[in-house]
């Protein structure tokens, strides 16, 4: 989890409609998927989750100061899925990554 609790409404926003996140892996991988989990609309405070991420694409990075990396996929999180959803990697990678944007 990207934030410390997981109460609905304690969320980790983003300032507009666009933002981007780096996560650093704790070693060298070849990455196959991606989760994405965001609270389901019935534990919404406002009954809805307008505010999840829609569309979104994944780098994979040698580092995290890298500014460009390999696109792995773009994806789109469905709103009226599970909250849990599951992305593949959709590209093959000829070397193994350190971090993820």
């Amino acid at each position: 989890s990207v934030q410390p609790d997981m109460y609905p409404g304690n969320c980790w926003a983003f300032k507009g409609s666009q933002g981007y996140l780096v996560v650093r892996l704790s070693m060298k991988i070849y990455p196959t998927a991606f989760t994405l989990e965001h609270i389901p609309k019935t534990l919404s405070p406002t009954g809805n989750i307008t505010s999840a991420p829609r569309n979104f694409s994944v780098y994979g990075l040698d580092d995290e100061y890298q500014e460009e990396g390999k696109l792995l996929g773009e994806y789109v999180y469905d709103q009226d899925g599970e909250p849990l959803q599951m992305f593949p990697v959709m590209v093959s990678l000829d070397y193994k990554i350190q971090s993820v944007r």
